[in-house]
């Protein structure tokens, strides 16, 4: 990942071979006045499903390329590139790929940094 600072104006390179940790694109780490943070994930195809998260916080997710389910505490959500997901705060969650390709999921949070978060296993 790269970036670019000019004036106020942050710009980031993704690079998929090499992820933040954390998935975070921009937060306040490296904006300060940022209001909200933007990252992505890449689940391979073939990959087992994620493990089952809860924010403290909504969350919007966009799929950017492949195809998928999300599987809540209310039902499984079969989605595709080209979608994008309200997930509400305290909600648990997984991502699985269904595809042939990888997913690949942009996200987003109402705060500056990844909300608090929860994490069971799925079974």
């Amino acid at each position: 990942m790269t970036d670019s600072v000019t004036g106020k104006y942050v710009q980031v390179t993704y690079d998929p071979a090499n992820p933040p940790a954390d998935g975070l694109l921009l937060s306040a780490a490296d904006v300060p006045e940022i209001q909200n943070c933007l990252g992505v994930v890449t689940i391979p195809a073939g990959s087992p499903r994620t493990d089952t998260i809860a924010h403290a916080t909504s969350e919007v997710m966009y799929v950017a390329q492949g195809t998928g389910q999300l599987h809540t505490d209310q039902g499984v959500l079969d989605f595709e590139r080209g979608q994008a997901i309200f997930i509400p705060a305290a909600s648990w969650h997984a991502l699985e790929n269904t595809g042939s390709e990888d997913l690949v999921s942009v996200f987003s949070f109402p705060s500056p940094s990844r909300p608090s978060t929860r994490a069971k296993r799925v079974s």
